[in-house]
């Protein structure tokens, strides 16, 4: 018998059926009837937290262990996407093109299913404008308009890592140096935003005092520097209407940055007073050694976290209500209010993925070879805070129904 199929208007990926992923689950090579594997164990981890069945011998239950699950595996990024982002790990890299079909498709199944929806968001990124979440965040927010609909979403684990500078104000014609610490790493890249109509231009110092030049501010502009000295090439683009916020955007992409103190110079194009914030990537996405020399831990909220429309968690330490210091922080670029709230994410009790190929058959020996572990970070946060959405949606769902 062949197993699942494309889903209705779409050209790529399979789906598979409520029965038929409970034929897997009572099938001794339940992998031969749904072939997916969660071989990450974040994505297990967070619905179990979110809404797994209570396990008494375990000592476990999901916050909203009675849940529907619908689950959507997203395809990873494409070689050439992360090439140009300069992202070389061994984490999942996800486009958001991809995360906004998956986010789309849940909120059909929940109209077909005619159900109340909450989307648990467990990623985040460092890139845009920390405004609006970006195209993403606004897709999010759409759904999230819906009657029935919640969008829950993880602020990151960004505040304690260095990856955030945000400047002093300048005055017209003064520049200002911003100093970054390279470690072993094949690239990065660097993102800057001031506000419209504010202009900045750029200029970049290797560590070995080779300097760029000052980059001119034109809308469209790009340059390729190459430092010689370093065997360093790097990117800069100048977006002056970003399609987020129509803000100005200074993108630059280091490949073969040589280890060291790189300067970057921010100039104030501007006849009055601005300021500017840089952000590099995620923690997931460089390693520890790079990061600002100066930073700033606020401002930290990854995207699409901070779009204002949709609910952003935060995290704590429970074992003795302290904040935890790597929880990303507010506000929004442009002042808004976020997150909206901060849940327990330290030492988060969850269940992990089988190992092998060996499957329990019985509800005995599933329940006899269950793996769990704890887990502390944001995801762990939105998953609990997606959990208590669950059960309020469902009440306050059952009220609209008896009302009507």
């Amino acid at each position: 018998m062949e197993h699942g199929r494309v889903p209705e208007g779409f050209s790529y990926g399979v789906e598979f059926t409520n029965e038929e992923i409970n034929e897997a689950i009572n099938s001794t090579n339940p992998w031969e009837i749904v072939p997916s594997r969660d071989t990450n164990g974040h994505g297990t981890f967070i619905a179990g937290v979110a809404c797994g069945s209570t396990i008494d011998e375990n000592n476990f239950s999901g916050i909203a262990p009675l849940t529907t699950i619908c689950v959507v595996k997203c395809k990873e990024a494409k070689s050439t996407l992360k090439q140009f982002y300069h992202i070389e790990t061994d984490e999942p890299v996800y486009s958001e093109a991809d995360i906004m079909i998956a986010a789309d498709y849940l909120r059909d199944k929940a109209a077909e299913t005619n159900m109340p929806l909450i989307i648990c968001i467990g990623m985040g990124t460092n890139s845009g404008g920390h405004t609006n979440g970006g195209i993403l965040g606004e897709v999010l927010r759409e759904i999230g308009n819906f009657n029935g609909v919640a969008v829950i979403t993880s602020c990151g684990n960004e505040a304690n890592t260095g990856k955030h500078y945000r400047s002093e104000i300048m005055e017209p014609g003064e520049d200002l140096e911003v100093e970054i610490r390279a470690g072993t790493t094949n690239g990065f890249t660097l993102e800057l935003w001031t506000y419209a109509p504010h202009v900045m231009s750029v200029g970049i110092t290797s560590p070995s005092g080779e300097y760029s030049g000052k980059t001119f501010a034109r809308y469209g502009e790009r340059r390729r520097v190459n430092f010689i000295l370093e065997n360093t090439v790097v990117n800069i683009e100048y977006r002056l209407l970003s399609y987020e916020s129509g803000d100005e955007c200074i993108q630059m992409r280091f490949q073969a940055p040589s280890e060291g103190i790189w300067k970057i110079r921010v100039f104030n194009e501007t006849r009055g007073s601005a300021f500017f914030d840089m952000w590099l990537p995620i923690s997931n996405f460089l390693p520890d050694t790079t990061y600002f020399l100066r930073p700033d831990p606020n401002v930290t909220l990854c995207g699409p976290s901070n779009n204002q429309n949709l609910v952003s968690v935060a995290y704590y330490d429970q074992t003795n209500n302290s904040i935890a210091i790597n929880s990303s922080r507010g506000f929004t670029r442009n002042g808004n209010i976020k997150p909206d709230f901060a849940a327990p994410g330290i030492g988060i009790y969850g269940p992990l993925p089988r190992i092998g190929n060996m499957y329990p058959v019985t509800e005995e020996e599933r329940r006899s070879t269950a793996r769990y572990d704890y887990m502390s970070g944001s995801s762990m946060a939105a998953a609990i805070t997606s959990g208590a959405a669950a059960m309020l949606m469902e009440w306050g769902y059952g009220v609209i129904i008896r009302l009507h």
